[in-house]
C-alpha cells in the first residue's frame, strides 16, 4: 500500500514482490493507493508541489506490472481521522482479509501518519497475517523516491528520472491552437493544453519525444518554455513537431513520451536562425529515436 506515485523502480519491486507471496500463498495480489493525494486534501501541499502520475497514468502503471487487484481508497478528512490501529482491524483485518502486508521501510499510515511497519508487525499475529518489509532501494546511494525523481525532472535530469522509474516519462492533454509560426519556417507544431494542472512539467528546454494520437505514433521535437525568439514571454507554452505527421489534431489528446533532453531554450536573432538551429534538432531526434529501444 502507498501512493505510488510514479510506480517507480522501488515501487515496482514492491509489486513484484506482492506477486511472488500471493503465489506462494496461494491468494490474490492488490495494490491499495490513495486518491487524492494525501498533501492535497490535508493543505500541506505548497503551489509547487506536483505529482508524476495522473489517476489514470498510476492505474496503467499499477496494472502493467502484473497485480490482480488495485482497491483505490478515497482520501478525505474523515479517512484521514482513523487511527492506524483502526485502519488495520477495519480496513485490512476486516474488509480485505489480508494473508500478508507487504510494505517497504517507509510506509505510514492512519491519523498523523503513527502506523508504521513495527504497528503491522505487532498485529499481525493476533490477526492472523504476516508482514514483509522491503530495504530501500538505492540507485548510487540515494533512495529512489518520487520526490527526488521530481526534482530530477525539475533540474532537467531526464535521464536520470527515466531511469529510476523504469520507463520514459510522460504526460498528456489537449491540442490547441497557436500562432502559427511553427507552420510558416516548416516546423508545424502542435500546442498541449496538459490535462491536469498538478502534473509535474520537466525543465524548460528542448527534448526528444514520442508521440501518440489518434491511434498512431510520431517521433517528435518538443520545447518546452516562453519562445523568446518570438518574444512571447508572457507565458510557458508546451508545443512539439510531430516528424512526418500530416493534418492538424486540435482537440485530440496526445500522448508524450519523453525520450532525452536535447538542449536548453535558446533566443535566436531571427525566425531564419531559429529554422536552421529546427533542422539541426530534428537531426538530432532522429538519430536518438534510432537508437532508442522502446
Amino acid at each position: 500500500m502507498g501512493i505510488f506515485d510514479g510506480v517507480h523502480c522501488g515501487h515496482q519491486l514492491l509489486l513484484s514482490e506482492v506477486i511472488k507471496v500471493a503465489g506462494q500463498l496461494g491468494r490474490e495480489s492488490a495494490a491499495i493507493t490513495f486518491w487524492p493525494h494525501p498533501r492535497f486534501v490535508l493543505s500541506k501541499a505548497d503551489d509547487d508541489f506536483r505529482l508524476l502520475n495522473t489517476m489514470e497514468e498510476k492505474t496503467e502503471g499499477i496494472r502493467a506490472a502484473g497485480i490482480d487487484h488495485l482497491i483505490v481508497v478515497p482520501f478525505t478528512p474523515e479517512f484521514a481521522a482513523i487511527t492506524g490501529e483502526q485502519f488495520i482491524s477495519e480496513f485490512l483485518v476486516d474488509k480485505l482479509q489480508v494473508s500478508c502486508v507487504v510494505v517497504g521501510d517507509d510506509v505510514r499510515f492512519g491519523a498523523g501518519g503513527t502506523g508504521t511497519a513495527q504497528m503491522l508487525q505487532e498485529f499481525s499475529g493476533e490477526s492472523g497475517f504476516c508482514v514483509k518489509h522491503l530495504d530501500t532501494h538505492l540507485h548510487n546511494e540515494t533512495r529512489i523516491s518520487s520526490t527526488f525523481i521530481r526534482a530530477c525532472l525539475r533540474a532537467g535530469d531526464l535521464a536520470s528520472a527515466n531511469r529510476l522509474l523504469g520507463k520514459q516519462y510522460s504526460l498528456s492533454g489537449t491540442v490547441t491552437t497557436g500562432n502559427r509560426i511553427g507552420t510558416s519556417i516548416g516546423f508545424p507544431t502542435a500546442n498541449i493544453n496538459v490535462s491536469e494542472h498538478f502534473k509535474q512539467i520537466p525543465s524548460d528546454g528542448v527534448y526528444a519525444v514520442y508521440t501518440e494520437v489518434k491511434g498512431k505514433r510520431f517521433a517528435g521535437m518538443l520545447n518546452i518554455g516562453i519562445r523568446p525568439t518570438l518574444q512571447d514571454h508572457d507565458h510557458k507554452t508546451i508545443e512539439v513537431h510531430m516528424i512526418g505527421a500530416e493534418g492538424d489534431f486540435y482537440n485530440e489528446n496526445l500522448t508524450v513520451r519523453f525520450v532525452q533532453r536535447i538542449r536548453d531554450e535558446m533566443k535566436f536573432g531571427s525566425l531564419e536562425e531559429l529554422r536552421i538551429q529546427l533542422e539541426e534538432d530534428r537531426k538530432t531526434t532522429m538519430n536518438i529515436i534510432k537508437f532508442d529501444n522502446h
